[in-house]
């Protein structure tokens, strides 16, 4: 092997820190000194550029494993950009059998970046298992359509979960940054599985004209990394034997002549990189720019020269970067990606505590348990929480959890076994996270492809439902009504209804959004004149949700888990045990309930998400007769509270202001003062308003005046004469059912309840630190096992894994 003096310096230089990498506070030696790049220092989330921002999404099961037929509940947790500021406000649920053909479809609102709902698991009359696929409008246009896709486990008699097969192993050599090239040292990372995508250690030689040249042997989980330097005109073979004594080869990956390689090792407090090149290379690649992103934000930016020297270094600092996969990439003088690493950054700065204590613990039948949660910090957190049955549950183990989901698994291919392995205690797992992001984060990019990927049509977004149509298309009159204002009352599938002010434009459509509902609601249109006659119930409308997004015309298997655009990962089901937790039972606690006031009940008849509870003036406007006598609502908050300034009172356009512009909610959906004017003191029953100090949590740092109007008080709808159109809501999601043994009749049934709680929606604020989870046994169950997962307004997450 003939190599030149800085050849040789390169691969001295590159093996030394290879053999240091596994030791995280040496300082690396430099390849050269000439290094022309530029540092930003130390960087806060503020601070970030922002790019195309990287949107995830995660599904928390109430269980681990289902039956053909149960019902299974989910929480879906958003996150966009590593944040949860998500733009959409629809989500998307579908349901496939492994064949390909969807069997159920749901709908539900996003409220502070989740969703939650419930879905009916189909028979799939065999083995090839239930998939989930979740979406928004926005998740669609960057995964080129396809949305996230994860499977359930289904169980059926007789069957059992997949099992390592030592005697097959399917090799993966992926040089790192995409491209292996001739005369320039290269960091091989490899990979090993068996037919079910199970890890497999190996040992093995790379061979060349029959000699050995490197040892290599698989360190974690199936991969490894070796360091070679090739040379044009060679062939490199590696081989291997498995379990069965029987011996294995493969021929290394293509090699380009010339062209220019990163490695990236790890320091204490920061990525270290070196680029460097052959000896000749194309022009537009002597002049680079190295880019780092995190969750889509730009984190850094270096330019690179290599036109004086074949080689430069430099580090990427990480104080106050988030946690996260770092994308590090290399674009040459046109802005064209030449080579990308992933490197994970923990700044174990990604977790908020939520402490548990099991109050009262009983393992008898159809015993009252409790336990206790609670959070000491003040920041708004939105958790779901399940207790299921040990004995059906525990032996399975979860698909994912939201930590290594939303941080790790959901920006890479394949399956990762045990993900949460990688931010649990006890070890330092640097070096094995590395390995992880070599081989499930390789990534080799072909441009031309991309290009057509990024021809996706474009799909509207709306603000949750929506009512459109058009008065002239429906009406009986010729002539055209242009700027009429017209009120929409929307009842929905129990009953309930609210008005809806909206008016026409100057064809004579109407639109109207921000409107929560679910199943089908019928719309009763009220009109300013009674002359004005209209076929509006007949007329076709639009609640806004995508009627149908493309669907997934391949048959499902774990190893086709592989979303095109954008690598997110689909996660498939590890066979791995789980420790048990020892927990200690503490001694009951009496817990009295107090009595729940007027404005309290009205309060849980009306609101929804951040706008329950909380600390607001309220005005219980249904039962104030004298709220009738004033001509707007404007005019009855007029001097009740203090620092509120309100102008035109009377008007049709009056205005709000308390340190600044104060925004109005109807129905826990964004509105305009207009739009409140529009409507009648007879329909308003509830108001609540917040003080500039409470706005934050609104997105708004004024005042805050949330209003409610009836709900299907004083409404003749059972009149024949009254006409209404057909507009479908969002899926009614299943409630849960938990019974009451303090007070049940029935007792005789037996209960094999297999879930024994859950509750997706629990809210911790600054008034709100604890909350008491109360669940009775089934009949059979001897241990209980919890999972708790959750999202606070600084996307920190929390993960609770207990059997006790």
């Amino acid at each position: 092997m003939n190599l030149t003096l800085s050849q040789c310096l390169i691969l001295k230089i590159f093996k030394k820190c290879i053999l240091r990498c596994s030791f995280r506070y040496v300082i690396l030696v430099a390849f050269i000194t000439n290094s022309c790049f530029a540092q930003n220092g130390n960087l806060k989330l503020s601070d970030l550029t922002a790019h195309q921002k990287n949107s995830k999404v995660y599904l928390h099961f109430d269980r681990d494993n289902y039956a053909p037929g149960d019902t299974a509940w989910f929480k879906a947790y958003l996150v966009e950009g590593g944040n949860t500021k998500w733009r959409s406000k629809n989500f998307y649920l579908e349901v496939y059998t492994g064949d390909g053909h969807m069997r159920q479809r749901i709908t539900a609102p996003i409220f502070e970046s989740t969703a939650s709902g419930s879905i009916i698991l189909p028979d799939t009359g065999g083995l090839k298992g239930v998939y989930c696929r979740a979406y928004t409008a926005q998740l669609l246009k960057e995964t080129a359509g396809n949305g996230y896709i994860t499977r359930i486990p289904v169980m059926y008699t007789g069957t059992h979960q997949a099992t390592q097969d030592s005697t097959v192993a399917n090799p993966h050599f992926l040089p790192e940054g995409g491209d292996w090239i001739n005369g320039l040292p290269s960091l091989v990372a490899f990979s090993f599985t068996d037919n079910n995508d199970i890890p497999v250690n190996i040992k093995g030689v790379v061979k060349c004209d029959d000699k050995v040249l490197v040892n290599f042997e698989t360190s974690h989980d199936g991969m490894g990394n070796m360091t070679m330097l090739p040379e044009a005109g060679k062939d490199y073979i590696a081989e291997w034997k498995t379990a069965d004594g029987l011996n294995h080869s493969v021929r290394l990956p293509e090699r380009k002549s010339r062209g220019v390689a990163m490695h990236v090792n790890d320091l204490k407090d920061g990525k270290k990189f070196f680029v460097y090149r052959t000896k000749t290379v194309e022009e537009n690649n002597k002049n680079l720019v190295i880019i780092a992103t995190i969750d889509g934000n730009q984190v850094y930016e270096a330019k690179i020269s290599l036109s004086e020297s074949e080689a430069v270094n430099g580090v990427i600092p990480l104080k106050g970067l988030p946690t996260g996969i770092m994308e590090i990439k290399l674009l040459n003088a046109d802005r064209v990606p030449i080579a990308a690493r992933l490197t994970f950054v923990n700044n174990f700065n990604y977790k908020f505590d939520v402490d548990t204590q099991f109050v009262a613990v009983d393992k008898r039948k159809r015993t009252l348990n409790k336990i206790r949660l609670f959070v000491s910090d003040t920041i708004r957190s939105n958790i779901s929480v399940s207790v299921s049955d040990y004995s059906s549950s525990g032996h399975f183990s979860r698909n994912g959890d939201i930590i290594s989901s939303l941080l790790l698994t959901g920006d890479l291919r394949g399956k990762i076994i045990n993900p949460y392995y990688y931010f649990s205690e006890g070890g330092d797992k640097a070096n094995e996270l590395d390995l992880v992001m070599l081989t499930h984060g390789w990534r080799k990019y072909n441009w031309a492809d991309s290009v057509e990927k990024q021809k996706i049509s474009s799909l509207v977004d709306h603000n949750y439902l929506t009512i459109s149509g058009n008065v002239n298309a429906a009406a009986k009159s010729r002539d055209g009504f242009s700027g009429l204002n017209m009120n929409v009352i929307v009842q929905a599938a129990d009953s309930s209804s609210v008005l809806v002010p909206v008016k026409t434009d100057k064809s004579g459509a109407f639109f109207k959004d921000g409107l929560i509902f679910y199943g089908d609601a019928k719309l009763y249109f009220r009109l300013p004149e009674k002359s004005i006659e209209t076929d509006l119930h007949s007329a076709v409308l639009n609640n806004g949700l995508i009627d149908s997004a493309q669907t997934l015309r391949k048959e499902l298997r774990d190893e086709q888990f592989q979303l095109i655009g954008d690598n997110r990962n689909v996660s498939a089901i590890p066979v791995v045990h789980r420790t048990h937790n020892n927990v200690k039972a503490l001694k009951e606690v009496k817990i009295t309930a107090k009595a729940i006031t007027e404005n309290q009940k009205v309060d849980e008849t009306y609101t929804l998400g951040i706008f329950s509870g909380g600390i607001s003036k309220n005005f219980n406007i249904g039962n104030d007769k004298k709220a009738l006598n004033f001509v707007s609502l404007f005019q009855y908050l007029l001097g009740k509270i203090p620092g509120l300034e309100i102008s035109n009172p009377v008007s049709l356009t009056p205005s709000a202001s308390w340190r600044g512009r104060v925004s109005f909610f109807l129905n826990n959906q964004k509105s305009s003062a207009s739009d409140i004017r529009n409507i009648g003191m007879e329909e308003f029953d509830y108001v609540k308003v917040y003080d500039p100090a409470a706005g934050g949590i609104f997105g708004a740092y004024a005042g805050v005046i949330a209003v409610y109007t009836k709900k299907g008080k004083g409404y003749n709808f059972n009149n024949q004469d009254n006409k209404y159109n057909t507009l479908r809501g969002y899926s009614p999601p299943i409630a849960f059912y938990s019974p009451e043994y303090a007070t049940a009749v029935n007792l005789g049934v037996p209960d094999v309840r297999k879930t024994l709680y859950w509750n997706p929606n629990i809210i911790f604020d600054k008034r709100a630190k604890e909350y008491i989870i109360q669940f009775y046994n089934n009949d059979l169950a001897e241990k209980f096992k919890l999972v708790l997962e959750g999202i606070n307004s600084e996307g920190k997450l929390a993960h609770i894994e207990k059997v006790f």
